[in-house]
């Protein structure tokens, strides 16, 4: 049995709207599938960080038993003599690196 001509065009225009959407769907999938493998090295880029930083911390920890006093707080330690700094040049203060 043959669809009547409006009713085809009809479902025509549904099927061509389906596959837009399915288009679309396809490729937000895509992108938070992107987002996700970003996601997933920022975390392990973190995760070795986190890492390194504990095996410094152990590494110094180990230091400071071989060597008490060897190592110093940054937070307390301060220079005996101030930074020495040139005067800036014409140049130098005209592109504001002065």
């Amino acid at each position: 049995m043959e669809l009547p001509a409006f009713r085809r065009e009809g479902s025509n225009r549904h099927i061509k709207r389906c596959e837009r959407a399915s288009q679309q769907l396809k490729f937000e999938i895509r992108a938070l599938d992107h987002k996700e493998r970003e996601r997933a090295a920022v975390l392990s880029s973190l995760y070795d960080m986190e890492s390194t930083s504990h095996a410094l911390d152990e590494e110094e920890r180990e230091i400071e038993s071989a060597f008490p006093g060897s190592i110093q707080d940054p937070s307390t330690t301060f220079r005996s003599a101030p930074i020495q700094t040139n005067p800036p040049t014409a140049t130098s203060a005209f592109y504001g690196c002065g």
